[in-house]
């Protein structure tokens, strides 16, 4: 009937013949079975359909492979890492300094430490970015390393400041490293015994292990070693905030803490500023990075975690122990649990030594020998020597708390504060982009800032 038409196409659109018309190959197959088995159709009707398919997957794979995988940032493992560097050793003098200086006055350094700290992050990375866009210097290989961005910026006389500062703070570190071993040992000890144990005593008898330990120069299990000192400081802040919480006598301790005691800033700040004040050991995490501009994000992130956690671990710790917690708050632990969190600690401190002490171990070398590789007698001497000094200062220093004050109320302001607005004031002369307006005025404030902290941390 639709070919009888004359008016062809134009009728079939104006006509109710026209869907059969469309649709000639169905009504074929129905109208005449015979000629066209139904399972012949069915069968190629499958095939078209499976070919159809092939044809879909085909193109959904071509379009997934077309569209990149998000790319791997490592932020969340740079914020892991960054984590790690904060808590330490230092961590457990949280509640000795809440105790010393207020809850109030303790928690507000915690949160500018936070800030100027950040900032002068920023100004780190931002140096970075101004030496290599700016060519500088010939790659980011130049500027990778605290040492290698202030030698950059500040020519030899910034190498030399950042050499000096790195063997005064790891000295110091060593320091209160001897110092909380000794201590957490003798509170192993049982009780009769603990009386004829002064600290410099075990210092001395300990002292072979440490000059021992400096001698080592291989350093493979690293990552072993880091996991077991993440393991043993998280056990050990934990079990603390238990038994702090566990005491009944909380309430009362809570009353006599004060809320500020500024005569106490030499003390306590020392100990914030230990944990936040670690930019120069934060550039091996930033090259460890796949995305190198989410390093800030990241350090930001994991800077906020860590300052909420030592707040609540600093309060808890001091209202739990009372007024008279010690700089080391594990030694005053009892029980089975607390004499196996603080022989972990112990172990953890014992086998982190070398690794924290090599580069200063190693400028020393090298200074010894003339600026030549030490041949092995120079450098056993030389490590002998350095670990010797400061088991000797650890034998007439109070407390782990004041080797803090001290190595992290000034070195680290040192390297954290005063020196990162340098660096990025004379890397933008370099660059000839010099600063101007409100950066200019924020590398002032931060560096004022640095210098001031690093003042009242010997004065007071």
């Amino acid at each position: 009937t639709v070919r009888a038409r004359p008016s062809g196409r134009a009728a079939q659109a104006k006509t109710p013949l026209a869907p059969a018309a469309r649709a000639t190959r169905g009504v074929a197959v129905h109208a005449f079975p015979k000629r066209v088995p139904g399972c012949v159709v069915q069968s190629a009707a499958s095939r078209v359909d499976e070919a159809s398919s092939r044809r879909a997957s085909v193109v959904a794979r071509a379009a997934s492979a077309s569209t990149p995988a998000p790319a791997e940032t490592g932020e969340t493992a740079a914020v892991v890492n960054t984590v790690k560097a904060i808590f330490g050793a230092g961590g457990f003098s949280l509640p000795w300094a809440f105790a010393q200086g207020g809850i109030a006055l303790v928690s507000a350094c915690l949160l500018t430490s936070y800030v100027f700290a950040l900032e002068a992050l920023k100004m780190l990375v931002r140096a970075q970015d101004t030496l290599i866009d700016n060519k500088v210097v010939s790659g980011y290989e130049q500027v990778q390393t605290y040492a290698g961005l202030t030698g950059a910026a500040l020519g030899p006389a910034g190498d030399v400041l950042c050499k000096a500062l790195n063997v005064i703070t790891c000295f110091g570190i060593s320091v209160g490293y001897i110092i909380f071993v000794s201590d957490t040992l003798i509170s192993m000890l049982p009780a009769e015994t603990q009386l004829s144990f002064s600290t410099a005593r075990m210092i001395i008898t300990s002292l072979p292990l440490w000059v021992a330990l400096s001698w080592q120069r291989s350093f493979k299990g690293v990552n072993l070693i880091s996991l077991l000192g993440t393991c043993s400081v998280a056990l050990g802040m934990s079990w603390v905030t238990a038994v702090a919480l566990a005491n009944p006598n909380i309430a009362q301790n809570a009353a006599a803490i004060p809320m500020s005691n500024p005569a106490a800033f030499s003390g306590f700040f020392g100990t914030v500023a230990f944990l936040f004040f670690i930019h120069f050991t934060l550039f091996g995490v930033q090259e460890a990075m796949p995305d190198r501009r989410r390093f800030v994000p990241a350090v930001s992130k994991a800077f906020g975690l860590s300052m909420i956690v030592s707040a609540l671990f600093g309060v808890i710790g001091a209202w739990g122990f009372g007024p008279g917690v010690k700089s080391v708050v594990i030694t005053m632990l009892d029980g089975a649990a607390g004499t196996a969190v603080k022989a972990l600690l112990c172990v953890n401190l014992l086998f982190t030594f070398p690794l924290m002490a090599r580069s200063c171990l190693n400028i020393c070398e090298q200074f010894v020998a003339g600026g030549k590789e030490p041949n092995l007698p120079t450098s056993l001497v030389t490590r002998a020597a350095f670990v010797s000094s400061a088991a000797g200062l650890a034998c007439v220093v109070p407390n782990f708390g004041t080797v803090l004050g001290y190595v992290g109320g000034f070195c680290c302001c040192a390297m954290t504060l005063a020196m990162p607005p340098v660096i990025l004031y004379k890397a933008m002369e370099l660059a000839k982009t010099p600063a101007e307006g409100f950066e200019k005025t924020k590398i002032v404030v931060v560096c004022v800032v640095g210098l001031i902290c690093m003042a009242l941390s010997v004065a007071l």
